[in-house]
């Protein structure tokens, strides 16, 4: 309170400016708080630690491979080999040198976000639709703020099952509209060999709703942040003092939640858009159904119950895309579980914001009207360089490349509530590669993108070689040729459809 405040005010004061207050003395003057003030946060005297020092610590692809099986043999099933290390050769399990030696400690040292029943607890409340609102929507940290909390999952499915029931419902409207636009543009014959473009249609008008109300929100949200504001630190307050100073805002716990089921909603449809699964009898007695059989009695073969084939609306750029979906996804559950969910909204907003113009020259492409195609396009170079191949690598991997040993804190390591050098060294690599990983496929894309403004520029065609690589007259001659006698057919992306 304003009483206690005003006592321990001119303590502090004096704590800073008496040269002979010790080092000790002013972190705990600094520690002072009254118990009641729940949203005030813990202070630290950042005592820097020497990376320099630890040159002899395993790199961290060792560590984060000592890690990953350190957690399966600590899994109740896979418990047989607690002492894997002593059977290794060449000494790698041997310490302190071996490369496999050192144990990652779990991140212990995050504080326990606030559940449901403790908020009512502190607050001295009865649940109601009120009381869970202000926990939800008006309290920092609470059990939302990491997806690797039940509850926070729990409402990540319910709202991917929303996005998906949404989706079920728009995306017939959307293509409709679709259908009575190429209609209008290029007469009742379009729509009979451009299904497919109808229906990505559909999806694309709801990926440009999508990705334009989040990045507003994005920008709104995250627009005076101090991570984005080089005079309040820029990047380095993504970092300097972690975890104590950095509170999961309810406006972030739920932009985390809305973008994970999004993304987790996109990995699903391309593996739907992607493949045909198609249910069938395990035993046939045409061997020319399968090509890898064995024989049950005469001429009865085994087959496989479940038969998966490449649909005709998958992507030029499935595999590109796929990782894409792989590797955010993964980013999106470990920046979650680590709590740095500053870097993660900073990858978030840049892909969202330069995602718009992805989606609104597609949708142009896919009912052919080349000038807004082209001024379309040229949007999406301009948004494609400055935020995934300016912001993205030269700001925000920069950052984790060079300013994450920030959240390294001499005293937090030794008491036990801030991360270790090790887990640093072993997450950091994660973080760099996964990262990194989303940088070369930002520039596989960009080559994409120069193709088809090259055939733009020389030909004055608009082609979409994202959606079909080889073009999409071939891919079209392709589609409505002959079948040959053979079971697989290659076709002009690439893949192979049975």
């Amino acid at each position: 309170n304003n009483n206690s405040k005003a006592v321990f005010a001119p303590c502090v004061r004096l704590a800073k400016q008496t040269s002979w207050a010790s080092p000790a003395s002013r972190i705990s003057f600094s520690h002072v708080t009254h118990p009641s003030s729940q949203k005030e946060t813990r202070k630290q005297k950042m005592t820097n630690i020497s990376l320099e020092d630890y040159h002899h610590l395993p790199s961290g692809p060792f560590l984060l491979l000592s890690k990953i099986i350190d957690l399966a043999c600590d899994n109740p099933v896979l418990s047989a080999c607690p002492n894997w290390r002593s059977h290794l050769p060449l000494g790698l399990g041997k310490s302190p040198d071996g490369w496999l030696s050192h144990k990652v400690e779990g991140i212990d040292f995050l504080e326990p976000l606030l559940t449901y029943p403790d908020y009512l607890s502190q607050q001295q409340q009865e649940a109601s639709p009120s009381s869970l609102w202000n926990y939800s929507f008006k309290t920092d940290s609470t059990s939302l703020g990491s997806l690797d909390n039940p509850t926070a999952f729990a409402v990540m499915i319910l709202l991917t099952l929303i996005i998906r029931a949404i989706k079920r419902v728009m995306l017939p409207i959307f293509s409709a509209y679709g259908r009575k636009v190429g209609r209008a543009t290029h007469g009742p014959s379009w729509e009979k060999t451009n299904e497919e473009r109808i229906m990505k249609f559909g999806e694309y008008v709801y990926r440009l709703i999508f990705h334009s109300l989040i990045s507003a929100y994005g920008v709104w949200y995250f627009w005076d942040k101090p991570w984005w504001d080089s005079s309040k630190g820029g990047t380095k307050t993504l970092f300097d003092g972690f975890p104590h100073d950095h509170p999961v805002e309810p406006g972030m716990a739920w932009y985390y939640l809305v973008q994970a089921a999004y993304n987790f909603d996109a990995l699903v449809t391309i593996i739907e858009l992607s493949f045909v699964f198609t249910w069938r009898s395990p035993l046939t007695t045409n061997g020319k159904e399968v090509e890898k059989v064995s024989k049950v009695s005469g001429t009865m073969k085994l087959q496989s119950p479940l038969s998966i084939q490449w649909s005709p609306t998958c992507r030029g750029d499935f595999q590109e895309m796929f990782i894409h979906h792989l590797v955010t996804n993964a980013l999106v559950i470990g920046s979650s579980y680590l709590r740095l969910t500053r870097i993660g909204s900073m990858v978030f907003l840049v892909h969202d914001i330069s995602d718009v113009p992805i989606d609104a020259s597609k949708l142009a492409n896919f009912v052919k009207w080349k000038k807004t195609t082209a001024v379309c396009f040229i949007l999406l170079l301009v948004a494609w360089i400055g935020a995934r191949l300016g912001i993205f690598p030269f700001y925000i991997y920069r950052a984790v490349l060079f300013e994450s040993h920030l959240v390294l804190n001499a005293e937090t390591a030794v008491a036990g509530t801030g991360p270790t050098v090790l887990q640093y060294y072993c997450y950091k690599f994660l973080f760099v590669v996964l990262i990194g990983m989303l940088l070369l496929l930002h520039v596989a894309w960009f080559i994409i993108l120069m193709k088809i403004f090259f055939v733009l520029v020389f030909k004055g065609e608009t082609q979409d070689l994202s959606e079909h690589k080889d073009g999409e007259k071939d891919h079209h001659n392709g589609m409505t040729s002959p079948p040959t006698s053979s079971s697989t057919t290659s076709t002009s992306n690439g893949k192979k459809e049975q």
